[in-house]
């Protein structure tokens, strides 16, 4: 049987005083979600969107049928961002992006809205395998700026799609990918991206000995030019192996989630912000 092995770590950043950001490492589902929206905006977004997208950790029998219900996850995630905003207005514009990989066999059904990022390593190569919803990167599609100009623009951070409380029918991308033994996936928010080049990224997990050491490193990456943002990272590797002793078994960290949380998926979601959390979940 094929599993997967994967080390999730979030750091708040060096300026906020809140992790804002979450990172879910289970058995058949991995994903990143970077809130906005403020302090309990930006909290409450993304921890709202796991606590309904963790449902999705589970067996499917084809990738279609992983496609269909992440769909409908992502939709009743919007409706509560909604009904949330209704009874506190305080709230309103509050958001967050998610990037997500749902293992099914040996293929991945990816799903995304944002900015956030999933990268393939492969053959000894790094690609982007979701596309930033941002509107510089409409700039750079539609051939105004390079991409090179994307980095510094002014509006860089400017979403156009996003997981929140002014769509109740989001955009999502999804796309179903097959893996092969030796892949590495990593999931990340702009925290890393937005401050590490994607050569470094590559050369990073090239010279990896462990996951626990390429997330770490990756993390330090991002800080060293003085990281505002939250940095989520959750690198994931399929691999054959034995299958769990505990298929409940999984971590979650940053807003949603402690260290060595470790607890069945039927229990109440926690909403704790750490200035550094890290935990392997290795099968």
């Amino acid at each position: 049987m094929s599993v997967t092995r994967a080390h999730a770590v979030s750091h708040v950043g060096l300026v906020r005083s809140s992790n804002q950001d979450s990172g879910y490492a289970g058995t058949r589902l991995f994903l990143v979600a970077d809130g906005m929206g403020g302090h309990a905006g930006g909290d409450g977004a993304s921890a709202i969107a796991t606590k309904h997208l963790i449902s999705l950790d589970h067996d499917y029998t084809a990738p279609r049928d992983a496609e269909l219900e992440a769909t409908g996850a992502f939709l009743s995630a919007a409706a509560e961002l909604a009904d949330t905003v209704a009874e506190h207005p305080e709230l309103t514009g509050m958001g967050t992006t998610v990037s997500g990989l749902i293992r099914v066999g040996d293929q991945v059904v990816v799903v995304h809205i944002g900015d956030s990022r999933i990268y393939l390593l492969r053959d000894g190569e790094l690609s982007q395998i979701t596309a930033d919803h941002t509107f510089v990167q409409r700039l750079v599609d539609s051939g105004r700026i390079t991409e090179e100009e994307a980095k510094t623009h002014p509006r860089r951070s400017v979403l156009m799609r996003v997981l929140g409380d002014v769509d109740s029918s989001p955009d999502i991308d999804t796309e179903v990918l097959d893996t092969r033994e030796g892949d590495l996936w990593l999931l990340c928010s702009d925290g890393l991206c937005g401050y590490v080049e994607d050569e470094d990224i590559e050369k990073i997990l090239l010279r990896r000995h462990s996951l626990q050491g390429a997330a770490a490193a990756l993390t330090d990456k991002a800080l060293s030019p003085g990281a505002p943002a939250n940095v989520p990272v959750v690198p994931a590797a399929p691999q054959p192996g034995p299958a769990p002793l505990d298929p409940r078994r999984w971590w979650m960290l940053g807003a949603v989630g402690v260290a060595q949380l470790m607890v069945s998926l039927d229990a109440t979601v926690m909403n704790v912000a750490l200035p550094s959390v890290q935990q392997e979940l290795g099968f």
